[in-house]
């Protein structure tokens, strides 16, 4: 009797560990956050032989951050000079930081698209896998722009191209302007810019609509598709809306990919131009 005893309470201790260990793995995977909520980081990326012929682009994914300007005005002083397209997949996120890269393209000179970046040797569920990021050098990929996607902040940063461009089936999305605060305030009393609330902010409005303006951004057009989307969900702006409204300047046909096509264009900043016939139909 005693001996079943012991064997008993073996048995449920061995299954309260199992148990222990099930919740605590579970529990850590739960804050395991997916690639694409990682904050965002940018890298530079090629395709092909260099001394031959090559695409490089500058990739830029993850979720826009307070600190992700800074971090980007330290990485352009790795182009020396060197024009090359900003690659955006994004969620979105802080709105300041957001103008602030887009300001600092503009002022570079760069183009940008939106595009989803593949490195070499990276696992398929995470293709820009960090291990394959060479922070002082290049690394080494392929980019694509049809699926990608680029939401709530990600199309302001994207506005400072001076050529900005998406394909056919990547998707772009705005959410309400409000002031990023829920119905209790913030510990800090502070607003959160990452957070999406259902009280509109006229202060925000106007720094949007100054900042539309200074890209050559149609800004009636955008507000208008921001109040389409609900309080908590997003408005996804068709190519036609895109191109209409000044986010995007060009579309890219099913055959084309960033950094092929971008670059090397005399139009103004606003134009519409490459449209492919199919959205010209949309657009009169």
């Amino acid at each position: 009797m005693t001996t079943r005893l012991g064997l008993l309470m073996t048995f449920c201790f061995i299954v309260a560990g199992l148990l222990v260990a099930l919740v605590a793995t579970a529990s850590a995977g739960a804050k395991q956050k997916t690639p694409e909520a990682w904050p965002m980081n940018f890298a530079l990326v090629r395709n092909g032989d260099c001394k031959v012929s090559c695409v490089q682009w500058i990739s830029a994914e993850g979720t826009i951050t307070a600190d992700t300007g800074r971090q980007f005005e330290q990485f352009l002083t790795k182009l020396k000079g060197q024009r090359l397209p900003v690659v955006f997949q994004s969620g979105g996120g802080n709105v300041a930081s957001a103008l602030w890269i887009g300001r600092m393209i503009r002022a570079a000179g760069l183009e940008t698209a939106v595009g989803r970046t593949v490195l070499n040797g990276c696992p398929m569920l995470v293709p820009r896998c960090p291990e394959k990021i060479v922070k002082n050098g290049w690394s080494e990929g392929e980019v694509h722009a049809g699926g990608a996607y680029c939401f709530s902040a990600c199309p302001f940063a994207l506005a400072g191209g001076h050529v900005r461009a998406a394909a056919v089936n990547a998707r772009i999305a705005l959410h309400q302007i409000t002031d990023g605060r829920k119905s209790a305030p913030t510990p800090t009393g502070r607003r959160n810019l990452d957070e999406i609330s259902t009280r509109p902010d006229p202060a925000l409005k106007r720094m949007l609509s100054d900042y539309f303006d200074e890209m050559g951004v149609r800004s009636g057009d955008v507000f208008v598709m921001m109040g389409m989307a609900t309080p908590e969900g997003l408005y996804n702006v068709w190519s036609a809306e895109a191109l209409k409204s000044g986010i995007i300047t060009k579309v890219f046909s099913y055959s084309d990919e960033p950094g092929y096509v971008i670059g090397g264009t005399d139009d103004e900043p606003g134009d519409v131009i490459n449209i492919p016939p199919e959205i010209e139909i949309l657009l009169k």
